[in-house]
């Protein structure tokens, strides 16, 4: 058995698996322009000439505190059913890491099929996916648009535009996906198995903003479809408000509309108490620091002064096992070898410090910060504290 990089060759099998793993069924038909990750940063196990495992990762940017991380997204990782047990999966991951390290990724993120084996490897909760469900219906109260607002399909020439207002607005979002071009441009092609809805906002000549649907199952006998709104963004409210009007004109038909959406959601504010609801499935995302001191560097942080020494436990990537003094001045921040080390930390603790989704207050409570004095535990809470993190993007 060995690990390596993903060949051509390798790519029709990688995809049965996948099938196998995350689909009802056990074969499809193969296509050779299958858009997916780029072979550099695929991974497959074989074992004697066939491919039994498959990991992917997608090179992202996650943002908190208003600047881009360079994130690993691992995806699509699966280990052929007649040869699990056999520590496949586990030198896998491990090799996982050690791509994501030599490619620069400060940390990595990763939606769980099963979440033991990614905290056995470093791994925790970090953020939430949260859906919400609406009546469709109900979107035809929010106001209208002024008339300097015209809404109009997408076409190929708005991406550019549409990139740099996303981008724009995911940075301040904490977590959010820093996609750039070639994420959204995958999001946005065609997909005749897929029905969608695409419609761009346009202020004085300039895309300005985007609603991205598909057609679902209708939730009701009534219904001819339902609505899932991948992604809704504009430049300022009134442009979000007149997208989510475009998607209520399909009351008609879809009389329910499930949106990713922020935890915290302006749209709640439009609409009465009681006509929105979660929606499944709302999820979880998992984090792991790949190199605790870019990972710190990458980051933004608040306008606090604070170190405090730390003693970093990752079994797993040893460069990030030791001593380190945490330094945060000036909105920046190091982790610098050295100290004394009275703060026991695992790498997992950390990660979720990292993003904002556990305080340090939290952490110290749950017996996660050895050593913490009342002091350590303030220091940390004021360098670390963040918004909720989440994720509209699935990957």
């Amino acid at each position: 058995m060995h690990i390596r990089p993903m060949q051509p060759d390798d790519a029709e099998q990688a995809f049965q698996l996948r099938v196998a793993a995350f689909t009802g069924a056990m074969r499809i038909p193969y296509d050779a322009s299958e858009v997916y990750i780029p072979n550099e940063h695929r991974l497959v196990v074989v074992d004697r000439g066939r491919v039994v495992g498959h990991l992917g990762v997608w090179s992202f940017h996650q943002a908190f505190m208003g600047r881009a991380v360079p994130m690993g997204g691992v995806s699509a990782v699966v280990i052929a059913d007649d040869v699990r047990g056999r520590g496949f999966g586990s030198r896998l991951i491990a090799a996982g890491l050690d791509h994501m390290g030599a490619a620069g990724m400060a940390i990595s993120t990763l939606y769980p099929s099963t979440p033991v084996p990614y905290q056995r490897w470093g791994w925790e909760h970090a953020g939430v996916h949260v859906r919400r469900r609406v009546a469709t219906r109900d979107l035809l109260d929010l106001p209208g648009a002024s008339g300097d607002l015209e809404l109009r399909p997408y076409a190929p020439t708005d991406l550019n535009a549409l990139v740099a207002v996303h981008d724009a607005l995911t940075i301040r979002e904490p977590g959010g996906l820093v996609a750039g071009q070639r994420w959204l441009r995958r999001a946005l092609e065609p997909d005749p198995d897929d029905p969608e809805i695409v419609t761009v906002a346009v202020r004085d000549g300039t895309p300005v903003g985007l609603a991205l649907a598909h057609k679902t199952s209708p939730e009701d006998e009534h219904s001819t479809y339902g609505l899932h709104v991948l992604r809704l963004f504009g430049v300022d409210r009134e442009v979000e408000r007149a997208l989510w009007r475009s998607i209520g004109y399909h009351h008609p038909v879809a009389a329910t509309t499930v949106f990713r959406s922020r935890p915290a959601e302006p749209l709640l504010f439009d609409l009465p108490f009681g006509m929105h609801q979660p929606a499944p499935p709302s999820d979880h995302f998992m984090t792991r620091i790949v190199d605790a001191p870019a990972a710190i560097a990458a980051r933004g942080w608040p306008a606090v002064s604070a170190t405090v020494d730390l003693h970093v436990l990752d079994a797993r990537r040893p460069a990030n096992n030791g001593r380190f003094r945490l330094q945060v001045a000036d909105r920046a921040a190091a982790l610098i070898p050295g100290g004394s080390g009275r703060v026991t930390v695992d790498i997992g603790t950390l990660s979720c410090l990292y993003t904002g989704f556990v305080t340090a207050t939290a952490a110290a409570h749950a017996g996660r910060l050895t050593g913490a004095t009342a002091d350590d535990v303030l220091a940390l809470t004021d360098a670390f504290c963040a918004p909720m993190p989440f994720l509209r993007d699935y990957f």
